[in-house]
């Protein structure tokens, strides 16, 4: 009976043998597969993600930009004097631009814009440079004082005197236009350099009487036609 003990003490202190890292053992197979899997799922990952860039790369590149959008949206002339030898003016014009783009950034380095009778210039304006960003909007605001014809030498006599006779009838039609260079930027891989004409024709200004004070007949905004030329 204690020869017995003894052996049976003896064999519960036996150490473990440790597991065999076969990849035949069952443990050790179900390791290295959920590893490999991982490691596919990390590079099926990564190329999805290079396969995403490089097709919103592609997209940018080959999308064509479009033509800015102008908008008329109020135009006043105050303190208006016509007769055969001069005009005086104060001229107040808001319109907006609209850049419809997803994918291309419009800077604006030079704008120059007119506001004329037929063929005639009476106010002469220009724009500082600006940037409009994706589907970006911006209200510009131009205010313009004239004090004689010294801006304005092809203003014809007999269109003084014709705009004189409109102005006792209480409207006279003037039209915009609007001259712009500008680049469109598609981040850091292109960029075009572009130049815009901009018209806005049948412009309907309705005078007080004996005032000099006008504004447009039809107040609604207007969209102004927009030509887009490479530069």
């Amino acid at each position: 009976m204690e020869i017995n003990a003894k052996a049976d003490h003896h064999s519960t202190t036996e150490p473990l043998l440790p597991i065999s890292s076969n990849p035949s053992n069952p443990i050790v197979s179900q390791s290295i597969a959920s590893q490999s899997i991982a490691r596919l799922v990390h590079v099926h990952r990564i190329l999805l993600l290079a396969l995403g860039t490089f097709t919103l790369l592609c997209v940018f590149m080959i999308t064509p930009t479009q033509t800015p959008k102008i908008q008329r949206v109020s135009l006043f002339v105050s303190k208006l004097n016509v007769s055969n030898t001069s005009l005086r003016a104060s001229w107040d014009v808001a319109f907006t631009m609209d850049n419809p783009n997803m994918v291309a950034w419009v800077r604006f380095d030079q704008i120059e814009g007119s506001i004329l009778y037929k063929d005639s210039p009476l106010a002469i304006y220009s724009v500082e440079p600006f940037d409009l960003g994706l589907k970006e909007q911006r209200m510009m605001h131009v205010k313009i004082s004239m004090t004689g014809l010294q801006n304005q030498p092809g203003m014809k006599v007999s269109d003084l005197e014709e705009m004189n006779r409109q102005l006792e009838d209480g409207a006279v039609s003037l039209k915009m236009e609007m001259f712009a260079w500008a680049t469109y930027k598609k981040g850091w891989w292109g960029k075009q350099d572009v130049m815009m004409e901009t018209h806005c024709l049948g412009l309907r200004i309705g005078f007080l009487p004996k005032v000099g004070f006008g504004s447009l007949i039809s107040g609604r905004p207007m969209t102004c036609s927009t030509g887009l030329y490479d530069s």
